[in-house]
């Protein structure tokens, strides 16, 4: 089951000494990947407990299901319910240092104005800073709000449409034409357009477009039917996801993770990767939920990944939901730092997709 942040009771209630010895355990765990015994826990000069203790509550916890022993001699790991009341428990939404947010922010505005550069970009922070998947669900075009349309002139037989939305970012389509037309032509027709319909959504201006088409009187206009069927072709609905949907970025990253050493392991998470169906649809489900969201191992039937954990937050504008952006990594995740670098991504995507001024 995937879950918000924030706001929810715990999902397994411990008491304090065990929460605490399955702190150590998991901080442990997450550093060396390797199982833990109750003589590292003992190390510990804050729990104050004796081994005895300490071995005591590791079988406990065990048995509750919170701990698992891969080796009869070994120490034991940390299970997805441990990790869930891990997550669960954190204080709040943890934030990203104000410094590192604001170098994540200047990296996304040299990445330009165009959209897919921009959510490229973002998934490329999200893996370089987690060392991980990053994981952008591009926005379906209807969501955007086009404040101006542009044509650009290629040759006889192309035309580039630039959709400009009010925040300034950019989204390109090449259109074939059956005729030529002039550069100023075009230059006319966008003026047209953007005056006309500039400021809604793409099915509203479709919608309009759509009726403009239908009226009598652009029959006899060869002119403005001509600019009506090139914006109905530039807002075509074939392809309403910005730059293909889901953008993966740092896949080899999980090479360097023991969790994946395992080849068959390995080769199932690159083929979901390469796939993409589970991840949109997952990433798809985020857009119903509030704040970042997280979802460890084996919580879900449709996540056959069960070493692997997705953590997900939403962004946009003007409170309109518009794409999803994301780290996939092993269960065995420093959560705190990947939900607050999932987090400031968001907010930072949601600030350069909303208007100007706002």
């Amino acid at each position: 089951m995937m879950r918000d942040r924030g706001g929810q009771a715990p999902s397994d209630a411990l008491d304090a000494r065990d929460a605490a010895i399955l702190a150590v355990i998991i901080r442990e765990h997450v550093l060396t990947g390797e199982p833990i015994g109750s003589l590292t826990v003992s190390r510990d000069g804050r729990l104050g407990l004796s081994p005895a203790t300490i071995r005591a509550a590791m079988a406990s916890l065990e048995d509750r299901g919170y701990l698992h022993q891969p080796h009869t001699s070994a120490g034991r790991v940390p299970t997805a319910r441990a990790y869930r009341s891990h997550v669960d428990g954190l204080t709040g939404c943890p934030r990203m240092a104000p410094e590192q947010a604001r170098v994540i922010e200047s990296a996304l505005l040299e990445a330009g104005g165009e959209v897919r550069a921009l959510l490229e970009e973002a998934s490329r922070q999200l893996s370089r800073l987690s060392r991980q998947v990053g994981l952008v669900l591009a926005p379906e075009v209807g969501r955007l709000l086009v404040d101006r349309v542009e044509f650009v002139r290629l040759d006889d037989r192309r035309v580039v449409a630039i959709l400009i939305g009010r925040s300034g970012l950019v989204h390109h389509r090449l259109l074939p034409v059956e005729d030529p037309i002039s550069q100023p032509e075009l230059d006319r027709m966008g003026r047209y357009l953007s005056d006309e319909f500039g400021g809604r959504s793409l099915p509203e201006m479709r919608e309009l477009l759509q009726r403009k088409l239908s009226e009598e009187r652009a029959r006899y206009d060869a002119w403005l039917r001509s600019s009506l069927q090139l914006a109905h072709r530039a807002l075509d609905s074939d392809s309403d996801s910005v730059g293909g949907g889901l953008i993966v970025d740092g896949a080899s990253n999980l090479l360097e993770v023991p969790e994946f050493n395992d080849p068959e392991r390995m080769r199932g998470l690159l083929r979901a990767l390469e796939e993409k169906k589970v991840l949109v649809e997952l990433l798809g489900r985020v857009l119903d939920g509030q704040g970042v969201q997280v979802l460890i191992g084996e919580e879900d039937p449709s996540w056959d990944l069960d070493q692997c954990s997705l953590v997900a937050s939403t962004y946009g504008s003007g409170g309109r939901r518009m794409g999803t952006v994301g780290i996939v990594g092993p269960t065995r995740m420093e959560y705190p730092r990947a939900i607050a670098l999932v987090d400031t991504l968001a907010r930072v995507l949601s600030r350069m997709f909303s208007p100007v001024g706002n």
